[in-house]
């Protein structure tokens, strides 16, 4: 698991119930009240220590505002959810996830950033970020954070082995729809030495071909719309992909995988930006040896985050100008630089702190892929159900490429599963 998360816990039926749990519990509003700061909640990883530390002293440009972090272990979404429905201890900000949506159902928990004046730095973040932390009524819930723009990730030295094309431009061209990825496999798995494989796992080429896709398993209208063809579609990609072999069906962060990637067993990854340092942890004498180009068939985003303001906040002005400094573009850049977080503002991608060239990529400079892949990603709609709808689909798929089941079957089932869970939450 990578510190986004593959899956994640299906909080839909929670968030669903938060409104009709809200009357309970005492109001003890802010978990900042009585105190000099206002308080914000996060999970490791997901803001720069060193802002915080900032922030913490005093919001620059903003005289006497301080904004305290807490960093929240364990089921952060659940956690949120909760604090809400009591109506107790609430965070003054707090981060959440790409799943946002989750908390869709309960927008009236969090203040519309639009009444703050966020729409006039609208033009500053990617457009389809700016949107997916929208709600279908129109409210700015979460604020822009970082990105997951995806890209192909080769490795050149098997490539070339392999009788393929190895620059960038070329492979993107080599590989420029799915069908042309998986030839790609096939040559490699054919010619290349030690018969790589193209995938650690068929899941990969699922969930990327379908975030390709504006609609995913529940459209706007609240309405199951899995078994139609986007989904289809990506299904038949990654069991063709398991037909053909080329998958080493290893799981990411195991003895195997780790163990598959060092010793040149697979030869591509399809992931997203933040994937580069766990390469990089994982892999590191295969330096110099991997490139970067565009996903086939086109980009997609896979993961990133956003900031909210809960409307028990007791100093929303000082809560928003905190968060234009926190992520505004200058800092957005310094968070790149200290953690990795790939910016939301797109003006910094061509500053030179983001323009390095990396040597583990043979010198490639990451941006000149990321970038316009983040640029050009779908503007997607995920419902709050989300979770509930696809974790049937990768079992399934999990089933096929680990126990051979029928993918026919596995199609049928996965589907007959979406319907039943989303059924009790009210989906249609």
């Amino acid at each position: 698991m990578s510190r986004r998360g593959l899956l994640g816990a299906s909080l839909g039926g929670a968030g669903a119930a938060l409104l009709g749990l809200s009357g309970c519990g005492a109001a003890n509003g802010s978990v900042s009240a009585g105190t000099d700061h206002l308080g914000l909640w996060y999970w490791n990883g997901a803001l720069s220590d060193k802002l915080l530390a900032t922030a913490a002293r005093g919001v620059p440009g903003v005289p006497g505002l301080k904004v305290k972090g807490s960093p929240i272990a364990g089921e952060y979404e659940s956690k949120l959810l909760t604090s809400l429905a009591a109506r107790a201890y609430v965070p003054d900000l707090a981060c959440v996830n790409s799943s946002v949506a989750v908390f869709f159902p309960d927008e009236h928990e969090f203040l519309d950033l639009k009444d703050l004046g966020a729409g006039a730095l609208e033009d500053q973040y990617l457009d389809w970020k700016w949107k997916s932390g929208t709600s279908p009524s129109g409210r700015l819930v979460g604020f822009p954070l970082d990105a997951g723009p995806t890209a192909l990730y080769y490795r050149r030295d098997l490539f070339e082995k392999a009788g393929l094309p190895t620059e960038p431009g070329d492979v993107a061209e080599a590989t420029s729809t799915w069908e042309k990825y998986l030839a790609v496999g096939r040559t490699l798995k054919a010619k290349a030495p030690g018969n790589p494989y193209l995938v650690s796992q068929i899941a990969y080429v699922f969930r990327m071909a379908l975030y390709q896709s504006p609609k995913q398993f529940v459209d706007a209208d609240n309405r199951f719309i899995g078994d139609q063809e986007h989904v289809k579609h990506a299904w038949d990609l990654a069991v063709e992909a398991y037909r053909q072999r080329l998958s080493a069906r290893v799981l990411d962060a195991t003895p195997d995988y780790n163990a598959a990637m060092s010793r040149g067993r697979i030869a591509t990854m399809i992931n997203a930006v933040w994937a580069i340092n766990g390469l990089k942890d994982v892999a590191p004498k295969t330096s110099g040896d991997w490139r970067l180009t565009a996903m086939p068939d086109g980009p997609a985003n896979y993961g990133g985050s956003y900031v909210t303001i809960t409307r028990y906040c007791r100093d929303p002005e000082g809560a928003f100008a905190f968060l234009k400094w926190m992520v505004g573009p200058a800092n957005q850049l310094k968070s790149y630089q200290e953690m990795a977080l790939f910016p939301t503002t797109p003006a910094v991608y061509t500053k030179p702190a983001m323009r390095k060239p990396d040597r583990f990529f043979g010198g490639q400079i990451p941006v000149d892929v990321f970038g316009p892949a983040a640029e050009k990603a779908p503007v997607i709609f995920f419902s709050p159900y989300e979770d509930t709808a696809n974790t049937p689909v990768f079992q399934e798929l999990t089933n096929v490429e680990t126990l051979g089941k029928n993918p026919d079957k596995a199609w049928r089932d996965a589907m007959n599963a979406c319907e039943t869970a989303l059924s009790h939450l009210g989906v249609s």
